[in-house]
């Protein structure tokens, strides 16, 4: 039996790559859009790293128009990252169990200001975390708290 003309080869393994970044960058009334194309995974920590949650506070890592991981934030070293799927039918938000399901946290993310579940306000380390999965696999970490919708 023959396998498919498109199946990996013995020993070989494939990973779903993000294609595209946008970052939205906001500079007082103005707001300018750039794209990086087949981005390293430097190029995607870079991006995280740039979020200030003022100039730039909303980065979209792209796998395809279904599939995409949304990163806002930034400003105080707190992120909403959420993956969608299925052309936002099925919506996944990134959570940290530790805090409160109760408070809210202010934080900028694409330009306006919004309070947030404080729950769903993750530090550096877990939004790098999840993006970096999704950069391999194009889906959410099962090592990580996600909120479903």
């Amino acid at each position: 039996m023959r396998p498919p003309l498109n199946a990996p080869l013995a020993g070989e393994w494939s990973t779903v790559k993000i294609v595209r970044i946008i970052e939205n960058m906001r500079q007082g009334d103005q707001e300018q859009t750039r794209a990086h194309e087949s981005p390293t995974e430097g190029d995607l920590l870079a991006a995280l790293d740039r979020l200030d949650g003022a100039v730039f506070s909303s980065t979209a890592f792209v796998i395809d128009d279904d599939t995409v991981m949304s990163i806002g934030g930034g400003g105080d070293g707190a992120y909403i990252v959420f993956i969608s799927s299925g052309g936002d039918t099925r919506i996944h938000t990134l959570i940290d169990p530790a805090k409160s399901e109760d408070h809210d946290q202010d934080l900028v993310a694409g330009g306006q200001s919004g309070s947030y579940p404080q729950y769903q306000c993750v530090d550096r380390s877990k939004a790098a975390s999840a993006l970096l999965y999704f950069h391999a696999h194009g889906a959410a970490s099962p090592d990580l708290n996600w909120a479903s919708e």
